[in-house]
């Protein structure tokens, strides 16, 4: 045998060899894989880690990724676009407030896995447009839900269409405890830490934003507020029904349109932070500058938004609060 042939069958053996290196590493890489699926699907090992786990270890999945000391709390603002959907966590309980539309289901339900939710006590739908609700059928497929609140709607103004029929199905067809929410109902989820639903507290008004469920989340020394896309009309009656509103962090009803956060609203509720679920680009301009000026005149100090920061994340731990974004942007003021 010349040189040359012992040459080229080296080479042949070496190329072999390689080649069997990578198939037997994308061989072990599919059965760990599939493995530690079937784990968090039906073999639930103890010790073993989740498919999640194994994501954000190398750096992958829904961002910011926080992991919970004892005692604290997380509110996590899901960027959505031009939509709601927030997530409250405790160490012992999941609460889900709107959904966004359905082409952000991905988005939701992938940044509740990598949260490390795997079942959900508690479900809200402030109201039923689809940008607050449009993905909530398929997080009702691919999770586990304790209880389901919507407001009750007068019988002129529920959005019969395939998307309400589609929540309506799952709710029924997976049997999920579902009512209507009332105003005074009260959540405890552990020591000095409550959700009390305050609206909607009429049922004659005519617009389906005015029955937007208003939910504050009390953690200790810090507050939350929820609103949905509660407008002016609705804002009124919790001012004038002597609603405790002051709270430090307020979600702005209707993405910050300039039909919402009226001045008498504001000056009850105070807050510090403004926390706005919009997009970047959207047709409505929200969120509308006369809303930051008066968030100003109210005191209010620092504001946030989904269009800039992405996924934002608050978590108290029950006297200070710290903030973690997916992007470090500032808020722009747009009119």
């Amino acid at each position: 045998m010349t040189k040359e042939r012992i040459k080229q069958e080296k080479r042949r053996k070496r190329k072999r060899a390689i080649s069997l290196i990578k198939d037997t590493a994308l061989f072990v890489m599919c059965a760990v894989g599939l493995f530690l699926l079937l784990n968090d699907l039906f073999l639930h090992i103890g010790g073993v880690p989740s498919s999640q786990d194994v994501v954000r270890f190398f750096g992958s999945g829904a961002k910011p990724y926080v992991k919970l000391n004892n005692d604290e709390i997380s509110v996590s603002f899901v960027d959505v676009g031009q939509g709601d959907c927030q997530l409250i966590r405790t160490d012992k309980y999941n609460i889900l407030i709107d959904s966004g539309d359905i082409d952000c289901e991905n988005d939701v339900i992938g940044f509740l896995k990598y949260s490390g939710v795997d079942y959900l006590d508690l479900v809200i739908a402030t109201h039923p447009h689809t940008d607050h609700y449009g993905a909530m059928y398929r997080v009702l497929m691919n999770f586990d839900v304790g209880l389901f609140i919507m407001p009750e709607l007068p019988e002129d103004l529920i959005p019969y269409g395939i998307t309400y029929e589609r929540l309506l199905n799952v709710i029924n067809d997976r049997k999920i405890p579902a009512r209507y929410a009332s105003a005074g109902e009260r959540f405890i989820l552990g020591e000095g830490c409550y959700l009390d639903i305050l609206s909607p507290q009429y049922y004659d008004y005519k617009d389906i934003n005015d029955f937007s469920i208003t939910a504050k989340l009390v953690h200790g020394e810090n507050s939350f507020l929820f609103t949905g896309d509660l407008q002016e009309f609705s804002e009124l009656d919790l001012v004038e029904n002597g609603t405790d509103l002051d709270v430090d962090v307020l979600k702005v009803g209707h993405h910050g349109s300039a039909g919402a956060s009226c001045e008498e609203f504001l000056n009850a509720v105070t807050p510090e932070i403004a926390v706005f679920n919009v997009s970047e680009y959207n047709l409505y301009r929200h969120p509308r500058l006369d809303v930051f000026e008066r968030l100003k005149n109210v005191g209010c100090k620092v504001s946030y938004s989904t269009a800039n920061n992405g996924n934002i994340v608050m978590v108290s731990d029950g006297e200070g609060l710290r903030v973690e974004v997916e992007k470090a942007e500032s808020l722009v003021l747009t009119e």
